[in-house]
C-alpha cells in the first residue's frame, strides 16, 4: 500500500489527520530534514545556483567540484575522488571502465543491482566467488570483484570479514552506499577497513544522497585511475552533481557535522538494541543501524498502530520476498524509540 506525502519525512510524518512514526528510508543522520543542513544547502543555491548543466571537461568548472572532492578524500582516507550525479552513475562508470579493459568481472551474493552490466549475475555465494577469482587468477589475468560493503538480512551489517577471504591478487570495487555516513571512523565509511587488506588495486562507489543527504555519488581510489575515468565519454558527456550540494556536504565535513551525527545514530542504534534485544523478532548486528524481519503480519501490525517502515518488494531482488526494514536515524528521539519498542512488544 503507497501513501504519498508532500515532503520527505522525518521520525513524524502526518498524513491527513493521522501522526506516525517513521522507520524506513536511508536517511541514516538525519540530514534531509536537518533545520542548519537544509538551511545552509537553501542558501548555497541561491549563491551557487541549483544545476551546472555543463560537462566537467569543458573549458569552464565551479571549483566547488574539486574542492569538497579534496574533502572527501581527505576523510575517507582515500588518495582522490571523483563526484558524478549519482552513486549509480558512480558505479556503472567503474562497470564499464573495467569491462572495456578487457578485466574479468564478478559479482558477489551481495552486489547491488547498480553494479550488474546487462548479462550480468551474481555469484550463488561467496566460496563460488572465491574459487572462480582463484581460478581467473591461475591464468595470468587479473580478475575485477565488484560488492557491497554490506549484507542484508541474512548478513547485516558490514561484510569485511568475508572480503578479507578473496585472493588480495584481484582488483575490489566496493559499492558503500549503505556503509558511508553510517561504517568506520566518524561514519567515514568502509575505505580504511577494506585497504589494510592489501587488495591489487581498491576503488570504493557510492551514492552521497542517503546518510550525506545530497544528490550525488562519488568513487574513491587512486588518482591514477581517477584521471583515466575522467576521460572517458560516459564522465565527460555527462551534468555533474548539482553544485549546492556538493558545497554543502563540503562545509559538513569541515565544519564536523557529519561526525557529531554518526556519534547520536551509534547511540540511539546501541538504546533501540537495549530495549528490543531480547525479543527474537529482528535480525540485526550491532552497530549497523537496520533491524530485519520478514513477518507480513508484523509489518501489518505497525501500519494499523502507526508505525511505517520499509517494506516494498524491491526490483532488484525479483523473484524473492524482500526483507522488511526498520531503520534508526541520528534524527529519532528516545521517545520515538521507545514508543517503537513498546509496539514490538505488544506483537
Amino acid at each position: 500500500m503507497k501513501l504519498y506525502v508532500e515532503g520527505i519525512p522525518g521520525p513524524e510524518l502526518h498524513i491527513g489527520d493521522t501522526t506516525y512514526l517513521y522507520f524506513g528510508g536511508t536517511s541514516y543522520l538525519g540530514m534531509q530534514t536537518d533545520p542548519r543542513f537544509r538551511k545552509i544547502l537553501a542558501g548555497f543555491t541561491l549563491e551557487i545556483g541549483p544545476h551546472w548543466g555543463a560537462s566537467r571537461a569543458g573549458n569552464l568548472v565551479l571549483s566547488v567540484y574539486e574542492k569538497t572532492e579534496s574533502a572527501l578524500a581527505k576523510w575517507v582516507g582515500s588518495e582522490g575522488c571523483l563526484t558524478l550525479s549519482s552513486g549509480f552513475m558512480a558505479a556503472r562508470l567503474l562497470v564499464e571502465y573495467f569491462a572495456h579493459l578487457g578485466h574479468p568481472c564478478f559479482f558477489s551474493p551481495n552486489c547491488h543491482e547498480a553494479l550488474l552490466p546487462p548479462g550480468g549475475h551474481r555469484t550463488s555465494n561467496w566460496s563460488g566467488l572465491y574459487g572462480e577469482v582463484r581460478k581467473v587468477l591461475q591464468k595470468n589475468r587479473i580478475p575485477v570483484v565488484f560488492t557491497d560493503t554490506v549484507g542484508g538480512e541474512e548478513r547485516p551489517g558490514p561484510v569485511w570479514e568475508l572480503l578479507k577471504s578473496l585472493p588480495k591478487e584481484c582488483i575490489l570495487v566496493a559499492d558503500d552506499s549503505h556503509g558511508i555516513g553510517v561504517c568506520g571512523s566518524d561514519g567515514s565509511g568502509s575505505w580504511q577497513a577494506l585497504q589494510v587488506m592489501g587488495f591489487k588495486e581498491l576503488l570504493l562507489c557510492s551514492s552521497l544522497g542517503k546518510a550525506l543527504g545530497v544528490t550525488a555519488g562519488m568513487v574513491a581510489g587512486p588518482v591514477r585511475v581517477l584521471d583515466q575515468l575522467r576521460e572517458t565519454p560516459f564522465f565527460a558527456g555527462a551534468s555533474p552533481a548539482p553544485p549546492a550540494g556538493l558545497a554543502t556536504l563540503g562545509l559538513g565535513l569541515s565544519e564536523g557535522w557529519y561526525a557529531q551525527q554518526h556519534l547520536r545514530l551509534l547511540e540511539n542504534t546501541a538504546y533501540f538494541f537495549e530495549l528490543t534485544g531480547h525479543l527474537q523478532l529482528l535480525k540485526s548486528k550491532l552497530p549497523y543501524p537496520v533491524f530485519y524481519f520478514t513477518s507480513p503480519k508484523l509489518a501489518q501490525y505497525l501500519r494499523e498502530h502507526r508505525v511505517l517502515i520499509t517494506d516494498f518488494e524491491y526490483a532488484a531482488e525479483a523473484g524473492t520476498s524482500s526483507p522488511k526494514r526498520i531503520v534508526i536515524s541520528a534524527a529519532h528521539q528516545k521517545k520515538h524509540l521507545e514508543l517503537l519498542a513498546k509496539t514490538l512488544e505488544r506483537f
